[in-house]
């Protein structure tokens, strides 16, 4: 009897959760009403409050269930002996990016205006995409600043590409996103 509760509770969460990533496609999380997401999933509100205080909540639900996703994934790739060591290597980015290629529906959400801006800065620190060595013998504060620049400058890469359609291959994007975290926009003139 667990495993059929189980089964109709995972059901009813994944009904959930695909409603709001279809509503998040056209409106801001904090104007998608609860009735509005149990009509989009078929559920009676008691139902969602059994399984979650508000979007929010379900929405915090799926970001934590993506890192989760993607650390998982990360976990079974190997990294070769010379990568090891480095935040960011073109293979785990290659990963990553091959990840959110799978899973565009959800992510593109994510990173999309209608949602929380937190998940686009905790999605870049997951990924350790600020090299750790840059700046040394910068200041604390010009660090932060250059941080934020290369989380943003990255966020609005993906959304692109995942605008996109993701045309270009995911090594061709991983390359990019190195290139340009650790050579600079210089980089890109032509010579």
């Amino acid at each position: 009897m667990k495993d059929k509760t189980d089964r109709r509770v995972k059901y009813t969460r994944a009904l959930l959760k695909n409603a709001l990533i279809e509503l998040m496609q056209t409106t801001h999380i904090s104007k998608i009403s609860i009735k509005a997401l149990c009509e989009a999933a078929d559920v009676h509100r008691t139902t969602f409050y059994a399984h979650y205080k508000d979007q929010y909540d379900l929405l915090l639900q799926i970001e934590q269930e993506l890192f989760e996703d993607i650390t998982r994934y990360l976990d079974v790739q190997e990294v070769p002996q010379e990568q090891q060591g480095f935040p960011l290597t073109i293979q785990k980015l290659n990963w990553i990016l091959q990840y959110i290629q799978e899973n565009a529906p959800v992510v593109k959400a994510l990173l999309s205006v209608n949602s929380d801006i937190a998940f686009q800065r905790d999605l870049m620190q997951f990924m350790d995409i600020i090299p750790i060595n840059f700046g040394m013998g910068i200041d604390e504060k010009t660090r932060e600043y250059i941080g934020i620049f290369y989380i943003d400058a990255c966020i609005s890469v993906l959304n692109k590409w995942l605008e996109g359609g993701m045309a270009e291959p995911v090594e061709k994007m991983s390359a990019f996103i190195l290139q340009l975290m650790y050579d600079g926009i210089s980089s890109f003139e032509q010579k």
